[in-house]
């Protein structure tokens, strides 16, 4: 039963665990950077918002198999990032969301314009290892 649990790598490298049978589940948590700590990251799962994390924070819920997008983005930076994936039944998908280094230098360089023009948003989406 632990080795079940302890599961295996997905496609495309995404830690993928055991989850409730026919249906998967994506584990999202925030990091504890400092950079953009009033900033709530916005998350959305296929069009649809699910969540907005604060700093430490996590969600966790159930995706319908197949073509999965999630989005994560704030209102105080212009953009989005995203990650692309085929959840499969059976799995639990674990994905961690910080700040964007290329974001902040951009808005440094040119404030709200430069972070426009950049237009990855303030956070990105990964995959845990």
């Amino acid at each position: 039963m632990c080795l079940a649990l302890a599961g295996a790598v997905g496609m495309d490298g995404m830690a993928a665990h055991a989850a409730p049978k026919g249906r998967a589940t994506v584990a999202i948590t925030r990091t504890n950077d400092f950079l953009y700590l009033a900033a709530p990251a916005a998350i959305e799962i296929n069009g649809a918002k699910v969540a907005s994390l604060g700093r430490g924070e996590s969600y966790s819920g159930p995706i319908t198999p197949g073509a999965t997008t999630i989005t994560v983005s704030t209102r105080s930076s212009p953009g989005s990032s995203n990650i692309r994936f085929t959840a499969l039944p059976g799995k639990t998908y674990r994905m961690v969301v910080g700040p964007r280094g290329k974001n902040f230098a951009a808005s440094m360089v040119g404030g709200l314009i430069g972070a426009a023009i950049e237009g990855g948003g303030a956070f990105e989406i990964v995959p845990t290892k």
